[in-house]
């Protein structure tokens, strides 16, 4: 009897055991022969796959520019990329360094075929604003590791099925996004050297990080074919003994290594970055938002910038004081509560007070310094109103020009005169027409008188300028000094 149970419980072990064999086994379902045939076919840029390629970067690059998701999805589905992607892999599998030769050639055209073609588009497009879409492909991550990794399995397997599936391979195109990093590459060379209005990314930059991205994807496009083809156990093209296979698994390994380590150190101050953010909106709900409600004006977005290893957020209010003694009970919460240890908490507070409160309280020091602010706003509301009606004859974009004034004024107290205006201008030199110049007055209590406060001072003026840009989305603005 109980060898019985045994040979039963055997049997369904067995019978278990061969169901999931079943349910997960690649070899029955695959077509090697047809596999090859396609996987080499798809692999040439030649003739026809030229014109579509170049036909697809245009749709890609136009769907970026204009934000259009739906476009640069469509983009993706035409375009031919995969075949020398997945020739590599095959070929370097299967140990067919003729297919190899072939495959490294025509990656090189096809990749050079797009980047012509992406920056000659966004050369001649007027609007070269980044875009969420393109903003969306200049910072890799390990993120994107994965997604080729399983996209690309999942495409050299419904490629190599005897059962085509069509949506496999749409799906496919779309998740490993070959397209868009190369048309995003293009937009960079087409900018160079100028500013996006991204952290502090230029052209180049952009240019150099879209191609990572693209070679992230098509790297574990590649590794992913040769693990399924050795998997799948294709036949070999030439006899490949064990220590020639042992060094191409090594050289796979290292390559892999390689293009994933930058990713993941982007990876890691991404989440750190997000961490931030999300520890900073919580203090600002909980510890200020609850006790100051209606209060400050920009709570959900502060402005936080860095000096040295020091971020400092910056909230403003017009109307209600806040006691000093407040802001740096804030402060000594930011560091032991909410663990941001690097942050300091700068509270920009409005022109009204209560004289006679601040005569009760015996701060004597704090009313004498709320005067001279005021008398600074009234320097820098006289500017203002010497540049209005230059402002509104110009029909010039409206500004934030109060919160910005307030933002630089507490990062910088010693920021004498600040003004906007915009400025006509014509260079009769060069032959130029007449252009419209974003013009800033910028001037300082005291100058530096050593030289190291001429490197603070010119240190401060560069992030300055770099902050303008970024927070008016200009290219070009100029100062003038009194």
């Amino acid at each position: 009897m109980d060898q019985e149970n045994q040979e039963t419980n055997i049997s369904i072990g067995d019978s278990v055991l061969h169901f999931i064999k079943g349910v997960f086994s690649l070899t029955p379902n695959v077509d090697k022969q047809r596999a090859r045939e396609e996987i080499v076919a798809n692999i040439n840029f030649k003739g026809m796959p030229a014109y579509v390629l170049v036909a697809s970067i245009i749709v890609a690059s136009i769907g970026l520019n204009a934000n259009s998701v739906a476009v640069v999805i469509g983009a993706m589905l035409i375009s031919p990329l995969m075949g020398p992607i997945i020739g590599l892999g095959y070929s370097v599998a299967v140990n067919d360094w003729e297919t190899l030769r072939k495959s490294l050639i025509n990656f090189a055209i096809m990749v050079v075929i797009a980047l012509i073609t992406s920056t000659t588009y966004f050369l001649l497009v007027p609007l070269k604003s980044l875009t969420e879409q393109l903003q969306g492909r200049i910072e890799p991550t390990s993120l994107d590791v994965m997604i080729a990794f399983f996209g690309g399995f999942a495409g050299i397997a419904a490629l190599c099925s005897k059962i085509k599936n069509a949506n496999v391979i749409a799906g496919v195109a779309i998740a490993t996004a070959l397209m868009p990093p190369l048309c995003t590459a293009g937009y960079g060379l087409a900018m160079g050297s100028q500013e996006v209005g991204y952290r502090d990314y230029t052209g180049f930059a952009v240019f150099f990080n879209a191609l990572y991205l693209f070679f992230i994807n098509s790297i574990f496009i590649a590794i992913s074919t040769y693990i399924f083809i050795k998997v799948t156990r294709f036949p070999l093209a030439k006899y490949q003994n064990a220590i020639q296979a042992r060094r191409t698994n090594y050289l796979i390994l290292g390559i892999a290594l390689l293009t994933m380590i930058p990713s993941s150190f982007i990876f890691y101050n991404i989440i750190k970055e997000e961490l931030f953010n999300t520890k900073l909106q919580s203090f600002l709900k909980n510890e200020v938002e609850s006790v100051y409600e209606n209060t400050f004006f920009n709570l959900n977005n502060p402005m936080v910038t860095q000096k040295d290893t020091i971020k400092y957020v910056t909230i403003s209010t017009l109307t209600d004081r806040i006691p000093e003694e407040v802001v740096e009970n804030w402060n000594k919460i930011l560091d032991s509560k909410y663990k941001l240890h690097d942050t300091r908490l700068v509270v920009y507070q409005g022109t009204g007070y209560d004289n006679s409160a601040l005569q009760r309280d015996g701060q004597e020091f704090v009313r004498s310094l709320y005067k001279s602010t005021g008398i600074e706003i009234q320097k820098k509301d006289s500017t203002i109103a010497s540049l209005k009606n230059q402002v509104a004859r110009l029909n010039s974009d409206t500004i934030p020009f109060q919160s910005i004034s307030s933002e630089l004024k507490s990062q910088y107290p010693e920021i004498n005169h600040f003004g906007y205006g915009v400025f006509n201008y014509q260079d009769y030199s060069a032959g130029r027409g007449k252009n419209i110049i974003p013009t800033f007055i910028l001037t300082w209590k005291n100058e530096p008188t050593t030289p190291e406060a001429s490197k603070d001072r010119k240190e401060d003026i560069e992030r300055i300028n770099k902050y303008l840009k970024i927070r008016l989305k200009l290219d070009t603005i100029q100062y003038l000094k009194e």
